[in-house]
């Protein structure tokens, strides 16, 4: 019984790795972009400020 159990349980989870694992690559490949987009911005603002102090 525990093993038809854990038999429905891979057949029902096993598909859904490819789609997860995407999915998680596209997260990490956001993660980059913001953390890139945070660096300018901060780049900016410093610039932003250096530039009206003058």
């Amino acid at each position: 019984m525990e093993l038809e159990i854990t038999a429905v349980v891979l057949t029902a989870v096993l598909p859904l790795y490819p789609c997860l694992f995407a999915i998680h690559q596209r997260i990490g490949r956001f993660d980059e972009v913001a953390e890139e987009f945070r660096r300018l911005q901060d780049e900016h603002d410093r610039l932003k400020e250096a530039c009206h102090e003058h």
